[in-house]
């Protein structure tokens, strides 16, 4: 595998794509008609323009440039040497001198390909105007296929778009990051941790006597900022290893690599898990993800649901395309279950290349790169959102000077999305570097918080291994976060705005913990939740407290948002048949003690009355009301009003 492969995309991104093997085409049409365009009786010329083109076809440009500046000169007339001068200027990037020649060959000569190449000469560096004028040319003649039309279309509206765009810059002011982390060596495609205090990075490592090779290095953030770039043991081989993404809770990375003899196609995604404070060895992460195709650049969302991927596998909607596979469930010896990848459907996808995919821990900002969408040229960002799992909104293009006419690389963006990580060729003596900035508001993605936990035993201190819920009380059924606790008892999941969660803590023999994070108005970033929960081993007087247990104001009436903690609750009894549990009901302090009395009492009966018609034995539950007089906050807030009204459970004998 190419040591560049994940650099810019080298290789298996960027080149080989639709825009570059079409102007070869190109080239290649006007160097093999050359001898039916324009016969020369004189055969000095003809001798030159035979030389010349032998040249060109052995890649000695500076000789065959010799030759056809001497054909030019004894005949500016002579179209084959003006086409075979401008096929030269183009491969050494040479683009006035191509447009100079390319239009002398139209001065004498009809045929329409010219007239395209000045456009596409244009276009690529920059000069939008006169390109659109040719691309509209190019249109007006005959016999055009209808796939070249189609290219054309594409470009007249990347055109129309760059245009305005330039008109109309986006902020960007992006910032080299330190030298802990930027190196000599080439670093690039940044992921971030959720809680933005790690960042995992690919660094091209350079020495006298290895060939240069691709490894994974991170970073930690603390209050100096980037500590010491470390190389990640476990995962680096003398391989390459590249394009990588980590779950939200940091405990998986996804990565690429290719050419591996366990591997299926000529690019796979594999996956090392983090445990006991290192990453196990990586393994392919299997059929049907993987195919006999290119397969690489996988994204992952924060509620380890989604894997997201570029592929050219058969049946997309173009060249490569990007797929999604449901993560299903993991296998006695680790091995991770798929769904059948489904493609990202023709909104997203299109004829050309769409690559790197990133979805944002929201879950619904979506951005990716693409070569086909409307935009500066080469390669552009683009960003979309996703809604009801599967319907995405129309690309949006990220804007100028973000996207520019070179190809621009991935893009992650920091929970809270104001801050952008990227990486970029700016200095020709430290090559590719990371760099970080504040993303315009008009691309932002949503913002998230996260819970940051640590769960240890109230009696010992010691930590814990629990079984995390994180529901999505908007819609439950379908959006069910579990999770497990680390050794260290530790885990981080994440909390997208504008939804309301019942959050579950539990364990075998002890009393599980309940929290209600109500997110539904907030539009603003909120402080992350750093919680440390003491869990309660069961015993006779322990008790518990219950958040989401929900009811109709100022009524004893359940409401069905209820429901995962109620059967939360039959289960924890179910389990510990030997209890026998009081219910207790505890209001906030509005209204009148009377009412708050009666109401506490009513809520904790209706609590009981739920559990006997699920199967609890009546004699094991007694209920009591305690109305407001046991306030776990101040009434006077809000929050503290919220936590006032709960549902507390108590032990009274085992």
């Amino acid at each position: 595998m190419d040591a560049r492969l994940f650099k810019l995309g080298y290789n298996t991104c960027f080149k080989g794509t639709m825009f570059v093997v079409k102007v070869l085409l190109v080239f290649a049409s006007f160097v093999f008609s050359i001898d039916q365009v324009q016969a020369q009786s004189e055969k000095k010329i003809q001798k030159w323009f035979g030389e010349a083109k032998q040249l060109f076809r052995l890649e000695e440009f500076n000789e065959s440039v010799e030759f056809c500046n001497k054909i030019v000169t004894a005949n500016p007339t002579f179209v084959d040497a003006h086409l075979l001068l401008a096929d030269i200027y183009n491969q050494i990037d040479s683009t006035k001198q191509e447009i100079y020649h390319l239009k002398e060959a139209k001065k004498n000569s009809s045929i329409a390909l010219i007239v395209f190449r000045i456009a596409e000469a244009y276009f690529s560096e920059g000069i939008y105007s006169e390109a659109l004028g040719y691309y509209n040319d190019y249109l007006s003649l005959n016999n055009i296929s209808d796939t070249r039309k189609k290219e054309v279309n594409q470009r007249i509206a990347s055109c129309h778009f760059a245009i305005e765009a330039l008109k109309n810059p986006v902020d960007f002011y992006p910032e080299r990051l330190s030298g802990k982390i930027n190196s000599v060596n080439d670093e690039y495609w940044p992921s971030l941790s959720l809680d933005g205090e790690t960042l995992v990075f690919t660094r091209l490592v350079k020495d006298n006597i290895l060939i240069p090779q691709e490894d994974f290095f991170a970073s930690k953030l603390d209050s100096d900022g980037w500590g010491d770039a470390k190389p990640i043991l476990g995962i680096n081989t003398r391989g390459n290893e590249g394009a990588q993404t980590l779950s939200a809770d940091g405990r998986f990375m996804f990565f690429t690599a290719c050419n591996r003899s366990d591997g299926y196609g000529s690019c796979d995604i594999y996956y090392s898990v983090f445990t006991n404070g290192k990453w196990s060895k990586p393994l392919n992460a299997g059929s049907p993800l993987n195919s006999n195709a290119w397969e690489a650049q996988p994204t992952f969302s924060s509620d380890s649901r989604y894997l997201y991927f570029s592929s050219d596998r058969k049946d997309g909607k173009g060249k490569k395309d990007i797929w999604r596979s449901e993560l299903l469930s993991f296998t006695e010896a680790g091995e991770i279950e798929w769904a059948k990848p489904e493609n990202l459907g023709e909104i997203i996808n299109t004829w050309g290349n769409e690559i790197s995919p990133f979805i944002h821990p929201n879950n619904s900002d979506f951005y990716f790169i693409s070569d086909n969408h409307a935009g500066m040229g080469g390669f552009d960002i683009f960003k979309c959102e996703l809604f009801s799992d599967s319907i995405y909104t129309k690309p949006q293009n990220l804007g100028y000077p973000i996207n520019t006419l070179q190809n621009e690389q991935g893009l992650v963006i920091s929970a809270d999305g104001l801050t952008g990580y990227f990486s970029a060729q700016r200095n020709e003596e430290t090559g590719m570097d990371i760099y970080n900035f504040r993303l315009d508001k008009s691309v932002r993605p949503k913002p998230v918080t996260y819970i940051k936990l640590n769960v240890i035993d109230a009696q010992t201190n010691k930590p814990l291994q629990c079984d995390i819920d994180l529901i999505n009380l908007s819609h439950y059924s379908s959006d069910y976060k579990t999770g497990t606790t680390d050794l260290n008892g530790e885990l981080m999941l994440c909390l997208p705005l504008g939804a309301d969660y019942a959050f579950n803590v539990s364990k075998e023999n002890y009393l599980f913990y309940s929290q209600a994070f109500p997110l539904l108005e907030q539009k603003k970033i909120t402080e992350p939740f750093i919680l440390t929960l003491e869990l309660e081993p069961v015993r006779v007087g322990a008790e518990m407290n219950l958040y989401n247990i929900y009811f109709e104001t100022d009524s004893f009436t359940i409401l069905p948002e209820s429901e995962p903690e109620l059967q939360r609750l039959c289960n924890f009894l179910t389990n510990n048949i030997g209890l026998n549990v009081e219910i207790q009901g505890h209001t906030d302090s509005s209204g009148s003690f009377e009412k708050n009395q009666k109401l506490s009492e009513q809520r904790a009966q209706s609590v009981v009355n739920y559990l006997v018609d699920s199967g609890i034995e009546k004699e094991r539950l007694s209920a009591k009301g305690f109305g407001d007089t046991v306030p776990v906050k101040s009434n006077e807030t809000v929050e503290g009003r919220r936590q006032n009204r709960r549902t507390t459970i108590k032990i009274i004998a085992n």
